[in-house]
């Protein structure tokens, strides 16, 4: 799940690390609704999570067993980003929402160089869980690995009555800051990768730990992506 990120977005991540605005978790209260639609994980071993069916070699979408969870409620990217930026220090709130705006523009690349059906809610969710576990592992999550979670995720939002009944206008705004904050950790991840500050690098693998352990219900040392998905070690 890694791109070159465009200009905009680098700058925006150059001027949000030179500020630490990293120092916070930029989606606490957003994992926590996602740790809902997700369901509570079993209490230990391999099973926490059905695995994913697998993804053809070669394929460049997800193959026959894709079966994305569309959001058509309109578009309300400028809102959805503004609400991430209220997480940041007052001062920094505008350049986070035309960050996330731009992680957003990004991500909508993403989806059609990996063969996925635009806003695909789970597509969304697989974005926030990989773009977190990238950051706080510090390396990327392979494309196929990525499908399969898309393909697991998927299927989980599919038996969430609670989500699948809810309001199309509630799930356009969980699709949009779900898969602005994935890819804007996806992409923060290469910048340090590209520019390393070991002060940062600390206050970014916290963000991730807290994003993913809210959203999981898991301490992130058992979180595990692979040709699976999401397993729980």
């Amino acid at each position: 799940m890694s791109r070159r990120l465009p200009l905009m977005l680098a700058v925006l991540l150059v001027c949000a690390a030179s500020a630490g605005v990293a120092q916070v978790a930029p989606a606490v209260s957003l994992a926590d609704q996602m740790r809902a639609m997700l369901g509570k994980p079993a209490a230990s071993g391999a099973a926490a999570f059905s695995p994913a069916p697998a993804v053809a070699a070669g394929a460049t979408g997800l193959g026959s067993f894709d079966a994305p969870i569309v959001v058509n409620g309109p578009p309300q990217l400028q809102q959805s980003a503004a609400e991430l930026a209220q997480r940041f220090p007052a001062q920094h709130r505008a350049a986070m929402t035309k960050a996330f705006q731009e992680s957003f523009v990004f991500w909508q690349k993403l989806e059609k160089q990996l063969g996925l059906t635009p806003n695909d809610v789970a597509a969304a969710v697989a974005a926030f869980i990989a773009g977190n576990y990238a950051a706080f592992m510090q390396q990327q999550v392979p494309d196929e690995d990525f499908k399969s979670l898309v393909l697991q995720m998927q299927s989980l939002l599919a038996r969430n009555a609670a989500f699948t009944q809810s309001n199309p206008v509630a799930k356009r705004a969980m699709f949009e800051q779900l898969a602005m904050v994935g890819t804007f950790m996806a992409v923060y991840r290469e910048q340090l990768n590209r520019q390393p500050s070991p002060s940062e690098e600390v206050h970014f693998r916290n963000a991730a730990r807290a994003n993913l352990e809210a959203a999981l219900g898991l301490a992130v040392e058992r979180i595990q992506i692979g040709s699976q998905g999401l397993m729980a070690r």
